[in-house]
């Protein structure tokens, strides 16, 4: 497997196992009836991070979470706990990588008024 698909799978394990308001609810991609609150994970990109005969990438990661029937002020909380859980961690374990760094987080409205759309966004050295 290689390294931004093991990402995204640490990723998704690391929110499952730390952010108890998800319930599990944390998806590569949700289905149509999907319980919120949950989170499904968004583009990613990469630029080259090569080093001495290492082959190394930055990884962008998006992370979206959504809510249906929820306030804003909900929703900054959960991203808080979903960003508090990814900042500064690593699974070396799984792949050499540095932590984890949150770059951005914003929470917004949706074009579907019942729903509220938070975005997160990480950044990591990963070795490819």
């Amino acid at each position: 497997m290689r390294a931004g698909r093991i990402l995204r799978q640490i990723v998704m394990d690391r929110m499952i196992a730390a952010v108890p308001d998800l319930g599990g609810r944390v998806f590569d991609q949700a289905g149509r009836v999907t319980p919120s609150p949950y989170v499904t994970l968004g583009p990613s990109h990469w630029a080259s991070d090569d080093a001495d005969c290492i082959d190394g990438r930055v990884l962008t990661l998006q992370i979206d979470v959504w809510g249906h029937g929820t306030t804003k002020g909900a929703m900054e909380d959960l991203t808080d706990d979903i960003a508090a859980c990814l900042q500064g961690w690593s699974d070396i374990d799984a792949v050499t990588m540095h932590p984890v760094t949150v770059s951005m987080v914003r929470v917004m409205g949706d074009p579907d008024p019942d729903y509220v759309h938070g975005v997160l966004q990480i950044e990591v050295e990963i070795e490819a």
